[in-house]
Formats: C-alpha cells, structure tokens, sequence
C-alpha cells in the first residue's frame, strides 16, 4: 500500500518532469525566433532599430556598463560618484534617468566582479 507521502513525491515529480519538457519546447522555439530574426537584413535589432547586445537589450555604447567600471577603476578604486563621472566622461551613455540606480546594481549584484573596500570600488 502506497503512503500519501509517496503519492505527493510522485505528483511533485511528474509536475518537474512536465516542466522540463515545456522549458525546453520554449527554448527551442525561442532559438527559432532568434534565428529568423538574426536573419533580418542589418541582423537583430532592438525597438529602436539598433543592434542587439547578447542579452537582447540595444547596446547605445561601444562596452557594457561592467566593461566601462572595469576600464575607469582599472588603475585606482573610486568611489560611486567618482565612478559614474569617470564612465561618462569616457563617452558611456545610459539609457536610464537615474545612472546611480544602474551603477549600484551592477556594483551590488551577488554575481559581480568588484571589491568594495571603504566604498571604493575596484575590479576583483
């Protein structure tokens, strides 16, 4: 005799596998519409006719907003407002009203690449 137990294990396990399944279909199709798309004349664009950055997001500059810090804290660590006058002035444009909000998610994000000693920040 099968335990309540045992039968919710197998309900939660079919759910997964059905999950799975319906990932990868979405993935697959996903893979289809970017093909078409990259077959577009000028390639993949974003909503305003440019380019397309890996990530699917219009790339404005020529670097990611983490390639910009590592190039502006590459020498010394700065400090968040010295970082984010260092990366304009570089010619880094960003596409938001508040920069700061951008530059500390990237800065605080669990998987980034900068150590923060004393609020100054340098690559790792």
């Amino acid at each position: 005799m099968k335990s309540a137990g045992h039968d919710k294990l197998q309900q939660y396990l079919a759910s997964l596998k059905a999950l799975h399944a319906e990932k990868a279909q979405l993935e697959a199709r996903l893979e289809q519409i970017n093909a078409a798309l990259s077959d577009t004349p000028g390639g993949a664009t974003g909503r305003r006719g440019r380019r397309v950055g890996r990530r699917g997001r219009a790339r404005r500059n020529g670097l990611s907003l983490r390639e910009a810090v590592v190039q502006v804290t590459r020498s010394r660590a700065l400090a968040k407002p010295e970082i984010l006058q260092a990366i304009q002035k570089i010619g880094y444009k960003f596409a938001t009203k508040d920069p700061m909000n951008s530059l500390n998610a990237m800065l605080y994000a669990p998987a980034n690449k900068f150590r923060n000693q004393n609020g100054r920040f340098a690559p790792k």
